[in-house]
């Protein structure tokens, strides 16, 4: 227990120096809480043969050697090896990419290091690091307040008990109501703590540690990928086992058409579409991440591509959050020069919390003009012994400051509350009596500068004789302060987008209504109502959503009521995009569809809220992973689409020829290796595509539209056809010419393998032609299709592969056919492309 009599002052003002927490973090670790255990590479490995399927196959085969079919028996057991290690790759990559997202995701805490307020990643706080906490923040570690103003804190996941509570600096003995624990969030107030225990040490640790491991949910595409899994293993077991029945009736060994049907169901079902579905995904967050918008979890992903409604704050979401003073209103007159009075200056020197360099761009922008020296020396003048935080519902700050036997209450906030709660006036350095007759004379000049994209806040004080006396009433009005904000650049752009996209965005703003509606009308928001708190007080729930969708702008509003917006949108079936960085906004974050918290001046209860965080608060970017979202998802179609029309076409290969009474057209090891060449690297380079130029002139997908359509169904037959016939014919064709069954297994098997590598290039796009996109624009997709065929070649050049396989080398006319075959159902599919309508019918 840390004696805090013998505590060092030094520490508690300028907190622990690099050196000390780079020793401490040596003794005592890294503040984390224990993890669940991870599976190891063998462990991979040995589970990608706890499947029915492989098993049996790995069985039949050690029968097949017993029957002296050495050679055959042990190719298929080395694919079926070869098959594992690719597996346990494509696992490997997918969490390694995760940890990478889950890295960037990482929190950070402010603490006191070297004298100097920094950030720090949260897993490198230690003990007698001093916290710095405020309202909105998650407690990172175990610790005691030594400072503190106002402080209350959620305790509800430790204790279930659900009101805040009220922490208190400790003087002396440490009592309870002066500690604060790890995953506890800050409600409201600021504080300093002593960090006393971090990562398992902490009172979440402990509870962590007996804590056993969950098992983690699947998400709703994986459930519906589950689901096809499932329909199609059920359907390809079924037909495998007509395969063996039809073969065996027809003459075939029994462990040969064993073989053969295994073989064929182990190609053809799908087993490892999740491990891919799972890479993608996490490659392409990924990704999202380098472009400053950041993943929480991979649902959101899913989600993205179904976005119509994106409900954003104004303030460094749409305008670069970069505010400079350009008026001032003092002694009734605009001031553009800035010649401010001693006492309002005063004001915006000590109800402030920035420094220059550090803080809110508000309350920067307030004191950036002001000399150093001046604020120091007011700021040590005017000691502060209190405040009232701002908060979103009071939309004010209010500080109280000790000088002589005195106490001076400076307030600054929105201009309506501030004159609602003055009394006086300053006027010509005289103080009046302020009448409601001036209050609306005041509050009209506020709504025309208002009307110009101007952010006006209002000052106000007073000296009191003592702490008993009311503090926030009848103060002195002293003048508002007119600040602008620009637009980001780029913000218009993605306005129109949205519009394209079929999304509709909205303002959610506490600023005033016409500040509100004069950025809106520079950005061409959609015309509309503008509502505020205050309106919404008057209008039911069932009212809201009526009128809802005929709202752009939402101005002066508290964060509850962004909840009653986002419920209101969804009671129509939209997919509501919603954007907070407050304590309060986290309702609403975690109710909407996609919650979005600010990277730059979110808290990190928002963060925990929400899906995504923006890095840079931009609008831009969020319009930007709304199409990274849609490209994702678009992959992940093109992918599954690729490998059910490749697979299809292999089992009615197999049972058709049989049903016409042909011999199998592909031996086992065929199969296997086929699978070993078009179900990996190709399907994987789909889930890589590039999102396509119209990607955003589409509307949104439906909120319950399943991962494949019935669009898609038909490309997938369309291909199955294409592709079985193609190959059957160049089986039939030479069995018939030649009666040598090897050679026509051989022309199958090249037909089939080039004409798969050939699928999976016009699968890159379901409606763009593959020269309009680029054939070299995805450099996978060309090492994915080179490799294939060197892995196809080596089995038909290589005379040991050769032998093994049964192949024979065809001639030069052979391979010309073979090729124009392989080419049939690439040039259907694109041709394919001009007849049909896309999936939207157009």
């Amino acid at each position: 227990m840390i004696d805090l009599k013998n505590l060092r002052q030094e520490l508690i003002e300028s907190g622990l120096t690099t050196q000390e927490a780079e020793e401490k973090l040596k003794q005592f670790g890294k503040n984390e809480l224990p993890e669940g255990r991870k599976e190891t590479l063998l462990q991979k490995f040995i589970n990608q043969f706890k499947n029915f399927l492989i098993i049996i196959l790995i069985f039949a085969s050690i029968i097949s050697a017993f029957f002296g079919e050495f050679v055959d028996s042990i190719v298929i057991l080395a694919i079926v090896i070869l098959n594992a290690i690719l597996g346990v790759i494509q696992e490997q990559r997918a969490e390694n990419a995760l940890e990478k997202v889950k890295k960037l995701t990482s929190p950070t805490s402010t603490v006191l290091r070297d004298g100097k307020i920094t950030k720090i990643p949260s897993n490198e706080i230690v003990p007698s690091d001093i916290l710095l906490l405020e309202a909105g923040d998650k407690v990172q570690a175990d610790g005691i307040v030594v400072k503190e103003v106002s402080l209350f804190v959620d305790e509800s996941m430790l204790t279930g008990e659900s009101v805040p509570v009220k922490k208190n600096s400790c003087l002396g003995e440490i009592m309870e109501d002066c500690k604060v624990y790890m995953g506890t969030t800050v409600v409201k107030g600021k504080a300093r703590v002593l960090v006393t225990e971090t990562g398992i040490n902490t009172q979440l640790g402990k509870i962590a540690t007996k804590i056993s491991e969950t098992k983690k949910e699947k998400t709703p595409l994986e459930v519906q990928l589950d689901n096809i899994g499932k329909l199609l293993g059920i359907l390809f077991l079924i037909v495998s086992a007509i395969i063996f029945m039809l073969g065996w009736l027809k003459g075939g060994k029994i462990l040969d058409m064993l073989i053969t049907s295994v073989s064929l169901a182990v190609a053809a079902i799908p087993e490892g579409l999740p491990a891919v579905v799972t890479i993608v995904l996490a490659i392409g967050v990924f990704e999202m991440a380098k472009r400053n918008a950041v993943i929480r979890n991979l649902p959101a992903v899913e989600t993205l591509g179904a976005v119509t409604y994106i409900c954003t704050d104004k303030t460094g979401t749409l305008t670069q959050n970069k505010m400079k003073i350009v008026a001032v209103f003092e002694d009734g007159k605009i001031n553009s020069e800035l010649n401010i009075s001693e006492r309002l200056k005063r004001a915006m020197i000590l109800c402030n919390d920035a420094e220059k360099d550090r803080g809110d761009p508000t309350e920067i922008a307030l004191i950036d003009f002001i000399d150093d020296k001046e604020i120091r020396e007011v700021r040590s003048k005017f000691e502060r012994i209190s405040e009232i935080p701002f908060t979103s519902e009071s939309k004010r700050m209010t500080t109280i400051h000790k000088f002589g036997n005195e106490y001076l209450v400076v307030s600054k906030g929105a201009s309506e509350v501030i004159l609602e709660l003055s009394k006086f006036a300053k006027i010509d350095s005289k103080i009046v009596e302020l009448s409601i007759e001036k209050k609306q004379e005041l509050l009209k000049i506020v709504e025309e500068n208002a009307a110009k994209g101007l952010r006006i806040l209002a000052f106000a004080d007073k000296i009191i004789p003592n702490l008993h006396e009311a503090t926030e009433e009848n103060l002195v009005f002293l003048g508002f302060v007119m600040m602008k904000d620009p637009l980001r650049m780029e913000v218009k752009d993605a306005i129109d987008k949205c519009r394209s996209a079929g999304i509709r965005p909205v303002m959610i703003t506490g600023d005033h209504p016409i500040t509100a509606y004069a950025i809106a009308k520079e950005l061409d928001f959609p015309e509309g109502e503008v509502l505020t708190s205050s309106d919404l007080e008057n209008i039911s729930d069932d009212e809201l959503t009526k009128i809802v969708e005929n709202v752009s702008i939402f101005a002066r509003i508290n964060p509850l009521d962004k909840l009653r917006i986002v419920e209101a949108l969804q009671k129509k079936n939209e997919v509501v995009a919603m954007t907070g960085d407050g304590v309060n906004d986290a309702p609403a974050l975690k109710k909407a569809d996609i919650g979005v918290s600010m990277g730059l001046t979110g808290t990190e209860v928002a963060k925990e809220a929400s899906d995504m965080v923006l890095l840079d608060d931009n609008f831009a970017t969020l319009v930007s992973a709304v199409f990274q979202g849609r490209t994702i998802f678009e992959n992940i179609r093109k992918f599954i689409v690729y490998l059910l029309s490749c697979n299809i076409a292999e089992v009615m290969i197999m049972f058709f020829a049989l049903l016409l009474g042909y011999p199998p057209p592909l031996l086992p090891l065929h199969l296997l290796w086929l699978n070993l060449v078009t179900d990996s690297f190709p399907a994987l380079a789909l889930g890589m595509e590039k999102g396509e130029e119209d990607l955003m002139k589409k509307p949104p997908r439906g909120k319950k539209e399943p991962i494949l359509t019935r669009y898609h169904y038909g490309i997938i037959i369309t291909q199955s056809i294409a592709i079985t016939l193609s190959t059957l014919l160049g089986f039939i064709l030479s069995y018939k010419r030649t009666g040598n069954l090897d050679e026509a297994r051989t022309i199958a098997y090249m037909v089939l393998v080039i004409s798969e590598l050939l699928r999976a290039y016009s699968g890159r796009s379901f409606e763009g032609y593959l020269f309009k996109i680029g054939v070299f624009s995805n450099m996978f997709m060309n090492f994915s299709f080179v490799f294939g065929i060197i892995l196809l070649l080596a089995t038909i050049y290589v005379p040991q592969l050769r032998f093994i396989f049964k192949n024979t080398l065809p001639t030069v006319l052979e391979s010309l056919d073979i090729l124009l075959l392989a080419f049939i159902p690439f040039v259907i599919s694109e041709v394919s492309k001009i007849i049909r309508k896309d999936e939207y019918g157009r």
